[in-house]
């Protein structure tokens, strides 16, 4: 797999330098986010939202990358405050080695609340909360 752009996208992820990401995603990309269920489409709101989550944590690490033909996943730990998750970014590559899409899964499901919560505004999205449901 043509890993041009992927390893350097994440030196900049790791680096918390969104400015160094755009030049490594498609004009098309489609990140798929825990915080929201539609998709952010196109490298504007890719960078949009990913800008906003790098100045606002605490910590950035990816931890490992496995790739595939035209796939890289990879393995990451984010912390903000006293929230830490732990991820997968299931990345899609084309023949250029861009990065054309991204979906992004994280865990538990309370931290993932709780990171939300904090970018929620600055990302301009409703803040997501926990209820317990009776299941009879």
């Amino acid at each position: 797999m043509n890993m041009d752009h992927v390893t350097p996208y994440l030196e900049g992820m790791d680096a918390r330098k969104p400015e160094l990401l755009g030049e490594h995603m498609s004009e098309n990309i489609v990140l798929k986010s825990p915080f929201l269920t539609t998709p952010f489409v196109g490298k504007a709101a890719a960078l949009g939202v990913l800008g906003v989550l790098l100045s606002a944590v605490d910590e950035f690490e990816t931890t490992a990358v496995i790739t595939g033909d035209k796939r890289a996943a990879v393995m990451l730990r984010i912390r903000l405050g006293d929230a830490e998750v732990t991820g997968v970014d299931d990345m899609e590559i084309d023949d250029d080695g861009l990065i054309t899409s991204m979906t992004v899964q994280w865990r538990p499901l309370d931290q993932i609340v709780a990171i939300q919560q904090k970018l929620a505004p600055l990302v301009g999205v409703p803040p997501l909360k926990l209820v317990e449901r009776d299941v009879a």
